[in-house]
């Protein structure tokens, strides 16, 4: 239901939307899909058997197929089994339904796309006191960036060319794949009104030199931490802790609940898990693990689906 204006589909999603990951059903990240040429819908039924809402994104196949993705969703207070029908109603011609619930139910668990488990710290704390339940290592690199001069700030999209230098040394250094730097800059231009989900890079310097970049999404009293780059140089004065301790108390001073670290390794996962070492770093802040279901897929034209499973499993096989 696209005729809900922005203000009233904000505000519903803001009562009703998971405990992380709301930002993705607002209609500011909604309108920057769009502007990269993906098709929205978003859904909305509130009727005797409860509400359901879901902002859906269409993901086009091969062969003129596509698919429904509903990340963090759906949502609402009607029965999981009701939300699903809403979505088979509402989103017909796909070949599956790709959703995120708060109840996996028996559905079909497929890879993680968002984040299943994050950390989050509260906010209503004192500052003393968040900063106080910080680890200790945590607290001495926050000093020592200080002592060192790093200054942290929220920069605007002029800075947009410094943080994707900043990426490409990230996930060289780290061996992943970012997005396309266009991806980047249409969310930063879509989502930039401070009456929505808002978008934008905070950055520490050192010298006048960028050190480290964040992209960072402000929604519903949540300040998410979605995009982190950090550059080759001048690691040994800790910026990365400077610049997330600004964040912290600059959310609390400006009236946010939460501080959403966005990601982390699944508890017990052990050193071998990709995110080890970033989950140790955010696990310094202190906070505590959330964790959601999963990531599921509703298939509805099943020889179609099988064909995607396969064609996905062999670009998966590596040649020898």
């Amino acid at each position: 239901m696209d005729s809900m204006d922005r203000r009233e589909w904000n505000n519903l999603v803001e009562k009703y939307a998971p405990s992380f990951g709301a930002f993705l059903h607002s209609y500011e990240w909604g309108e920057f899909q769009r502007s990269i040429g993906r098709e929205i819908v978003r859904v909305w039924v509130d009727d005797e058997q409860g509400l359901v809402m879901a902002q859906a994104i269409k993901m086009d196949l091969p062969f003129g197929q596509f698919y429904w993705y509903v990340p963090k969703g759906p949502f609402g207070t009607a029965l999981m089994e009701r939300q699903i029908e809403v979505l088979h109603e509402r989103l017909p011609g796909a070949v599956f339904l790709r959703v995120e619930p708060q109840d996996g139910g028996h559905m079909l668990r497929v890879s993680d796309i968002q984040p299943s488990v994050t950390m989050t710290l509260d906010l209503r704390k004192s500052e003393n006191e968040i900063f106080s339940e910080l680890k200790s290592k945590t607290r001495y690199n926050i000093r020592l960036a200080e002592k060192k001069g790093v200054v942290p700030k929220v920069v605007n999209i002029k800075r947009f060319e410094d943080f994707m230098r900043l990426m490409d040394q990230t996930s060289n250094r780290d061996r992943f794949s970012s997005h396309p730097d266009a991806y980047y800059q249409a969310m930063l231009t879509a989502m930039r009104d401070d009456r929505g989900a808002k978008a934008y890079i905070a950055m520490a310097f050192y010298n006048e030199r960028p050190l480290v970049g964040n992209i960072m999404i402000d929604f519903a009293g949540v300040r998410t931490y979605l995009h982190g780059a950090s550059s080759n140089l001048h690691r040994n004065v800790m910026a990365p802790y400077l610049l997330h301790w600004y964040l912290i108390k600059d959310a609390k001073r400006r009236g946010f609940h939460t501080f959403d670290f966005w990601g982390v390794a699944p508890p017990g996962s052990g050193e071998k898990h990709p995110w080890h070492g970033i989950t140790r770093y955010k696990e310094g802040f202190g906070g505590v693990v959330v964790e959601q279901p999963g990531t599921f897929d509703l298939p509805t034209k099943h020889l179609w689906y099988s064909a995607y499973k396969t064609v996905r499993a062999m670009r998966r096989i590596k040649p020898f």
